[in-house]
């Protein structure tokens, strides 16, 4: 399956993020359901959250704000905006493509914000947090913006940048690497169920595809006729 954003996705490509779209929605959607009736995944939070507790130590929990820190809204949308800007300058992605890391990042921040205010989930005892929070607790804003924003900056680096398959590898394992790092993080302070990681990573991941597949397909739409 070639990824090059030059050339059209091809129908295996298509098949590919429709397939993982569809599958992160759907593991979004029954976390949800778990959420309202406590069943599923929700049952092992406790015992998770308790086990992260017990391991951390004053180091780890450094490391974690830092993560968290990084992985944030806020430095998430200003490396999106430089990438974007280098991206289109350089002459390496058309504006689309070259944009779509930002979109992602907004679309996955709007929508995790949306889904907190309609679940109004309680986040874990306040005397295990190791930073201050805010909002509702389900999804992870942190982790799903770290996927919106780290997988769709890997697919488009791995289209317009890399042109071994090995390095496009590389990138995309990459950035769900560091994903899992901020989601992680959030879990090593206190401050989310490993439910609400799991469903924003979840959430990032199909916002991620889609926002990628999209610019790809619009750059090589053909134009309409006069």
């Amino acid at each position: 399956m070639t990824l090059r954003a030059d050339r059209p996705p091809s129908r295996a490509a298509l098949v590919v993020a429709g397939a993982i779209v569809a599958a992160c929605v759907g593991l979004f959607l029954l976390i949800a359901e778990d959420v309202l009736d406590g069943g599923g995944l929700i049952s092992h939070d406790q015992a998770v959250l308790t086990w992260f507790v017990d391991q951390r130590s004053e180091w780890l929990i450094t490391a974690a704000r830092w993560v968290s820190t990084i992985g944030g809204f806020a430095s998430l949308f200003i490396a999106g905006g430089l990438l974007g800007l280098w991206l289109f300058w350089s002459r390496r992605a058309a504006p689309g493509l070259a944009a779509a890391p930002l979109l992602s990042l907004l679309l996955g921040g709007a929508a995790s914000a949306g889904t907190k205010a309609l679940f109004g989930r309680e986040r874990p005892p306040v005397t295990l947090h190791a930073t201050t929070v805010g909002l509702a607790s389900f999804p992870s804003a942190h982790a799903a913006d770290a996927a919106a924003f780290f997988i769709a900056a890997a697919l488009v680096l791995s289209l317009t940048v890399a042109r071994r398959s090995t390095v496009k590898l590389l990138l995309i394992i990459g950035g769900a690497a560091l994903a899992g790092l901020v989601g992680l993080s959030r879990l090593v302070l206190a401050v989310h169920w490993l439910s609400d990681v799991v469903a924003g990573w979840a959430l990032g991941t199909a916002i991620a595809t889609a926002a990628v597949m999209t610019a790809w397909l619009t750059q090589h739409r053909p134009p309409d006729d006069p």
